[in-house]
């Protein structure tokens, strides 16, 4: 058994003392906080007391969404609110929005779907860190999903969906991501040998493709969207990339210019006689 309500002061950002209350709900949970905008703590029950008269102790409870209520719509591409929002000031992608509804779909909703937003406290989200750890999964991947989270927890208290961010204090897993490896001198000289239509199937596409991302470290998606218009006597240009989201701008929208060695400009001009200035790495096997 316990009261309807607690009290507890608390300094507000001018110094001066307010006393806030939690309440509980039916099933006993506890909510809020909330202000009283009393300084005492008499005058605080006195306020909470009148509240509980009123059935007014839980403020807006009735109407607060379960997660799932909240999430529904989140990171759809045409029709989210964060997104048309956050789209006017910064250059979104469609695999940004596509990754934030995967997560939600398939690890966040299976969790705090039937949650209260109000009831997704800091203590449940370290919970739920326990949970992906018990589940085997890697740090970086959790912190990652933690990461779409934070962005939709932090949208709903900038909506006054719910009273504060819970996430705002939550502090990141160990960071456990392997270190990335380079492709060794051996490992180069076996791939890429003179007769490499042995090693590579026959295949210059695939063969020069994956040569050019080795000795420049371009994304796959960076060398399917390489174009003959990118390239210049003795470098190219890399600004776009080529995936299922079609000719876009590269992940990190930079514009670098990218030195070739001379053996492998000349092997490139050999597919710029065939493809012109269109995509060099064009073929049905390396459609997205």
């Amino acid at each position: 058994m316990h009261n309807d309500f607690t009290v507890f002061s608390r300094a507000v950002p001018s110094g001066k003392k307010v006393v806030y209350y939690y309440a509980y709900d039916e099933s006993g949970k506890r909510r809020g906080p909330w202000s009283t905008g009393q300084a005492s703590k008499t005058a605080a029950k006195n306020y909470c007391n009148a509240l509980n008269r009123k059935g007014k102790l839980l403020p807006g409870l009735g109407a607060m969404p379960t997660f799932a209520e909240f999430a529904e719509g989140w990171w759809e591409w045409d029709s989210c609110p964060y997104l048309k929002e956050r789209g006017k000031r910064f250059n979104l992608t469609q695999a940004y929005a596509k990754r934030g509804k995967m997560v939600v779909v398939n690890q966040l909703l299976p969790y705090f779907g039937k949650m209260k937003m109000d009831a997704i406290t800091q203590e449940e989200i370290e919970k739920w860190f326990d949970y992906m750890v018990g589940k085997g999964y890697k740090n970086t991947y959790t912190n990652g999903i933690f990461a779409i989270f934070r962005v939709m927890m932090n949208w709903a208290a900038k909506k006054k969906v719910i009273p504060a961010d819970p996430t705002g204090d939550v502090i990141l897993l160990n960071n456990d991501r392997k270190p990335l490896k380079i492709i060794t001198q051996d490992e180069f000289k076996a791939l890429f040998v003179k007769d490499w239509q042995k090693v590579w199937d026959n295949d210059l596409i695939a063969c020069l493709g994956n040569k050019l991302a080795a000795l420049t470290g371009m994304r796959a998606g960076e060398v399917l969207g390489l174009r003959g218009e990118n390239v210049q006597e003795s470098h190219i240009e890399v600004y776009k990339q080529y995936d299922k989201f079609g000719y876009r701008d590269t992940k990190t929208k930079d514009r670098r210019n990218i030195p070739i060695p001379p053996q492998v400009m000349g092997e490139l001009r050999e597919l710029m006689a065939t493809n012109g200035n269109g995509y060099l790495f064009y073929g049905e096997a390396y459609t997205v």
